[in-house]
């Protein structure tokens, strides 16, 4: 609960700032830099933002007990095979790794099980907590080519969103 209201007295203090300033969300001054980060997946090959630098990265933050989470994976597979074939951006699920609710294995499994080919990086919550500060389940990000952070949706999504954002990273 007490995280609950950090979130919203920091998110209430970042609208002051904007509704007193002249910056908009739009000036390039707003932009966030996404920091690098480093995941591997399963299989234990590593995989660095760093090396998507020049293309648009979509990031999904999942576990596979959530039903939205759970819910959006078929349209987020489309994507994945949309990308691979055109290049316009590259899809990650981020897997939200606890060691108790969320396992490397669990997650693993569900993707097997369901023929969902996506890389899946496990994350222990170095770039979902520490860095992006998601607030829940399903959250999906998007970094423009040259590693800002571009758009953001908390909770599930759609394809057409997804592909909207990729857009607007453009």
């Amino acid at each position: 609960m007490r995280n609950l209201h950090v979130i919203v007295l920091v998110l209430l203090a970042v609208l002051a700032v904007f509704a007193w300033s002249d910056t908009t969300l739009a000036n390039e001054e707003s932009k966030v830099l996404v920091p690098d980060f480093a995941l591997v997946n399963s299989a234990g090959e590593t995989f660095r933002l760093s090396d998507y630098r020049g293309q648009i990265v979509v990031l999904n933050f999942w576990a596979s007990w959530c039903p939205p989470c759970r819910a959006e994976m078929p349209e987020f597979q489309e994507l994945h095979t949309e990308f691979e074939e055109s290049g316009e951006a590259v899809l990650f699920l981020l897997n939200q790794i606890d060691g108790r609710q969320e396992t490397a294995k669990k997650g693993t499994e569900y993707l097997e099980s369901n023929n969902l080919t996506m890389t899946n990086l496990l994350d222990y919550g170095s770039v979902g907590r520490q860095i992006f500060g998601i607030p829940g389940l399903p959250t999906t990000v998007v970094v423009d080519a040259e590693g800002y952070m571009s758009g953001y949706v908390v909770g599930a999504t759609t394809k057409a969103t997804v592909l909207q954002m990729v857009e607007e990273a453009r």
